[in-house]
């Protein structure tokens, strides 16, 4: 029964999203910050043994997504999707990653600072649900054929994902 709430409650979010054809994370992030009424702004950091992947700091008026730097255009797409899943769930922020925001963005007055979700395990139901969200969103961006790069008369769909995700 819970699963098949949470299953209508993705579908719905999903439903409700301007998800550009073929997909483009910059038109999908600007198309969100309009339907949200809040910037929305990408970073890229270091992680290390501890830190998070990513990490969503939301603020009064913006929200930040911070990536991994040194990590493929795929998965730093994904990495934001996760982060972008947990506002569009409105999972709110734990506390200990507070230091870690200042230490990411410490422009940002930590007073200001509303919420802050950092991604590094996934052993909790909102850890669980914005991965799936994720993917979900991912699965609908990629249910258009995909583009051919000029030359390339036929790709197998496997085969050209995997050239993508590996940035090939």
């Amino acid at each position: 029964m819970l699963a098949g709430i949470a299953e209508r409650r993705f579908a719905a979010i999903i439903a409700d999203l301007d998800i550009p054809q073929p997909f483009d994370l910059g038109r999908f992030l600007a198309r969100l910050a309009i339907r949200r009424n809040r910037r929305i702004y990408l970073h890229s950091f270091t992680s290390g043994p501890g830190v998070p992947c990513g990490l969503w700091l939301g603020t009064i008026d913006a929200d930040h997504i911070f990536h991994e730097e040194g990590t493929t255009p795929w998965h730093k797409t994904h990495i934001t999707l996760h982060e972008v899943a947990h506002m569009l769930l409105g999972h709110g922020g734990g506390g200990s990653r507070r230091g870690l925001g200042r230490l990411l963005a410490p422009d940002i007055d930590p007073a200001l600072t509303r919420l802050i979700l950092g991604r590094s395990t996934y052993t909790t139901a909102e850890e669980r649900d914005a991965e799936t969200v994720a993917s979900l969103i991912l699965g609908q961006a990629s249910d258009s054929p995909p583009q051919l790069p000029a030359g390339r008369t036929r790709a197998k769909p496997v085969l050209y994902r995997l050239e993508r995700a590996w940035d090939r």
